[in-house]
């Protein structure tokens, strides 16, 4: 009998739920029984179940009317706290409860991805002690008692320390707890966490699909966005383009004093963030093929990231066969090579324009880079890799 796994994410779409839906179909075109449940359902797929959105909304709601009335409420405070810092804090509590699903209590394996406001963290980890789980860090939610990252700004903050000690708590009643790292960087500085202290840790990158990322016609792609043949065009992506970390400002900036006619193609929502003239705004792209021809109508893909675990953006500009500029955030030391790309040498602007200035100078083989990415990151060869993992925390 096929092992039965239940990948268990926020939603089967953006970077860790589409992270975790590719790796949900893999072990599936692999001949395993795996599943996804999700709050937020966007593919069609008939093994993804959608639970708890009635209930979430029904809380919100709650929530708001105690925000109206004045009422004390940890949620609407972490909120509160999202909006301050312009960051992405979450709640490991949840009116969710994910024990009542039988597809849970028949799986032979659980994989975490990013759960934040959908997990109830102590009722969960109480019910499935028993059984082996494994969360993969997409990002370091689960080091953190409502922060996704380090924040300085939380540092001795009461609702943080009350929700780590909640956290902790509820982990460290798992018996086969399993944590996957993106990254040997990740894996190096956070390996020793107090909050995993006794979890079996394995390294194991993200995949990507060349089937559905591969190289268009780098005419016709330009022609539809109606930019020039002989332009120098470099890639940017993210979920939110204004978010600071992920620099598309410097990169704005960078490339304005290199060339005042190099553009950049961003890739993302915008919140009413001005950028400079060179920077060409194309919205958010969630469909494979069309993100496959906006990266093939640019020369290269930058990622001036301060911060990743192991970036899903540019595994799928290389299997479009464009080379990567990055800052040396975690991840791009596995991924980037002098024939795919420049890892830069730190995070400053000055490493920035080196970068770029190296990228430009060096001939890069599309092909090539492609192929590489096929070889180390296909969805086939991520999947057995975790399999293996589960394997290992079943004996």
């Amino acid at each position: 009998m096929a092992m039965k796994i239940i990948h268990i994410s926020m939603a089967d779409f953006n970077g860790a739920g589409l992270c975790a839906y590719r790796l949900c179909k893999a072990q599936r075109e692999l001949g395993y029984d795996s599943r996804m449940v999700v709050l937020r359902k966007k593919h069609k797929d008939d093994f993804i179940t959608q639970y708890g959105a009635s209930t979430y909304f029904l809380n919100s709601i709650r929530h708001k009317l105690n925000k109206a009335l004045g009422m004390a409420d940890d949620l609407n405070e972490c909120r509160a706290l999202s909006r301050q810092h312009n960051r992405p804090y979450a709640l490991p509590v949840s009116p969710i409860d994910l024990t009542q699903l039988q597809i849970i209590h028949d799986a032979d394996v659980i994989h975490l991805h990013w759960v934040g406001d959908f997990l109830d963290f102590p009722s969960f980890f109480e019910t499935f002690k028993a059984k082996p789980i494994v969360c993969t860090l997409h990002d370091q939610n689960l080091l953190y008692g409502i922060s996704n990252t380090a924040s300085p700004q939380l540092a001795g903050h009461w609702l943080e320390e009350k929700y780590w000690i909640l956290k902790k708590t509820a982990i460290q009643k798992a018996q086969r707890m399993g944590v996957v790292y993106l990254s040997r960087m990740t894996f190096n500085n956070q390996g020793d966490n107090p909050v995993l202290v006794h979890a079996h840790k394995r390294v194991i990158h993200n995949s990507v699909d060349s089937r559905l990322y591969r190289p268009y016609d780098k005419h016709a792609a330009r022609q539809r966005l109606g930019i020039g043949s002989e332009e120098k065009i470099f890639a940017f992506c993210a979920c939110n383009i204004h978010e600071e970390r992920k620099g598309l400002a410097l990169l704005s900036d960078a490339l304005a004093a290199l060339h005042s006619d190099y553009k950049i193609l961003a890739i993302g929502k915008n919140r009413s963030t001005v950028f400079g003239r060179n920077v060409i705004e194309v919205g958010r792209i969630s469909d494979e093929k069309r993100m496959s021809e906006m990266l093939s109508a640019a020369d290269y893909f930058c990622m001036p990231s301060f911060e990743e675990y192991f970036a899903q953006a540019p595994l799928e500009a290389m299997s479009c066969g464009l080379p990567v500029i990055a800052f040396p955030c975690s991840g791009t030391e596995e991924l980037i090579s002098p024939e795919n790309g420049v890892r830069c040498s730190d995070f400053t602007v000055d490493a920035l324009k080196a970068g770029l200035s190296q990228a430009l100078a060096t001939d890069y083989r599309p092909a090539f880079i492609r192929q590489s990415v096929i070889d180390r990151f296909s969805p086939q060869q991520i999947a057995k890799e975790n399999i293996d993992f589960y394997q290992s925390l079943m004996k």
